[in-house]
């Protein structure tokens, strides 16, 4: 009796600890993948292109501990699995940062590296690199320094350029520093355009068109600024006083599906009453195909900036209008949909302020917008960035943290 006792003794405490193992598991599985990409300095890095052979290009700037106005240079590629494949840190020192980068049509990656030192002139260059990260030595004066790079594709850099002496410019250099195209002032040809997408024949822009009361606009021009096709989409919504073509991405067979949001009139404090969404289809000569709003139906209060195309579905990361809460807990839900638009359902992911290395310590921690997403052949991961409340940046560098996390999918 007593063996028999000592056995169920032991089956009792055998199956206890198999629980516990059981439930230790669970608690592991439901813990996000994270991966830091931050060092000790207050860095800032920014995506900008995904390289032929599928790993990421990063560009941007590694912050100096102990002094917040100095920084390096810094270009960063990852693997599809989040490894890092290299990480380059110029040497040069100041106030510096890469700016744009693409692979360019010779293979090679181009950039643009600013350094401006406090209180001295800003310095600019394009410098170009071989995709596994070692300098090729090529280096070429970039003169056009009163100007943001807003876009790098293989054959161009896009400039927005405010000189002190007055006016505003689009401007296309190639990669020699030639200046290719230019147009002057707002309501220009391109002015409403947000997202560039270079094809082999020419150049893809979407966006709004110009003006005040501004309609979705996509078109399409050569290399030498002739317009080979242009669409505008007319507001359909009672009330809305603005649409415009939040996000483009190229379909299978050569057409394009984008995200098109129309909002209302806005307040004195820049909120609008509403945003409606759709997904639109436009063929390869930009004629729309067809419209649908059924994914976001019955969904008031939306917002949303981005569409990204992963393994045959659409995805969006969606939140409430007007959301003023920005705590590193708040759940983020992500819209899936298939490539008609049609809903397919929602993932969601909570993140654990324990979950980010630099930040778990840290009071009030909150994410710097939503998390930008990137496909891969490891699945689909988000890039964020999150800082900790503080009041003196010169003292806490470690207070800002750039992130990826596995996105869980349908």
């Amino acid at each position: 009796m007593a063996k028999m006792k000592d056995k169920m003794t032991r089956l009792l405490g055998c199956t206890l600890l198999l629980c516990l193992c059981l439930t230790l598991l669970a608690g592991s599985a439901l813990a996000n993948e994270v991966v830091d990409i931050s060092t000790d300095g207050y860095d800032c890095m920014y995506y900008e292109c995904t390289l032929p052979d599928g790993r990421l290009l990063f560009s941007g700037n590694m912050g100096t501990v102990g002094n917040y106005a100095d920084s390096r240079a810094r270009l960063l590629c990852m693997n599809p699995d989040m490894t890092v494949s290299w990480d380059y840190v110029d040497p040069e020192e100041g106030s510096c940062r890469f700016w744009g980068a693409a692979v360019l049509k010779d293979g090679t990656i181009g950039t643009v590296l600013d350094n401006s030192p406090y209180q001295n002139p800003l310095d600019r260059k394009l410098k170009f690199f071989t995709q596994d990260g070692q300098p090729t030595g090529k280096e070429i004066v970039f003169s056009d320094i009163e100007s943001n790079v807003e876009e790098a594709t293989p054959s161009f850099l896009w400039i927005l350029a405010m000189p002190s002496s007055g006016g505003m410019y689009e401007r296309f250099y190639d990669w020699d520093g030639n200046l290719i195209l230019e147009y002057e002032g707002e309501n220009n040809l391109i002015d409403g355009a947000s997202i560039l997408i270079e094809e082999e024949d020419g150049l893809v822009f979407a966006g709004a068109e110009p003006g005040l009361r501004k309609c979705a606009r996509i078109m399409k021009m050569d290399f030498q600024g002739n317009l080979f096709w242009e669409t505008t989409l007319p507001l359909t919504l009672e009330g809305a006083e603005e649409g415009r073509l939040m996000d483009l991405v190229k379909a299978d067979d050569g057409g394009y599906l984008g995200l098109l949001q129309e909002t209302g009139p806005h307040d004195p404090n820049g909120y609008t009453e509403f945003c409606k969404y759709a997904v639109v289809k436009f063929s390869a000569n930009g004629r729309l195909l067809w419209k649908n709003t059924t994914a976001f139906d019955g969904k008031p209060d939306l917002w949303t900036r981005r569409l990204t195309r992963h393994n045959g579905k659409l995805v969006a990361e969606i939140e409430k209008l007007h959301d003023t809460n920005d705590s590193v807990s708040v759940p983020h839900t992500f819209l899936w949909m298939d490539e008609e638009g049609n809903e397919l359902g929602t993932t969601e992911l909570v993140l654990k302020k324990e979950e980010l290395p630099r930040l778990a310590d840290r009071k009030n921690v909150r994410g710097i917008g939503r998390f930008d997403l990137y496909t891969t052949e490891n699945g689909l991961w988000g890039f964020g960035t999150f800082e900790a409340e503080n009041r003196d940046y010169m003292k806490e560098m470690d207070s800002h943290d750039d992130v990826f996390v596995k996105i869980p999918e349908l």
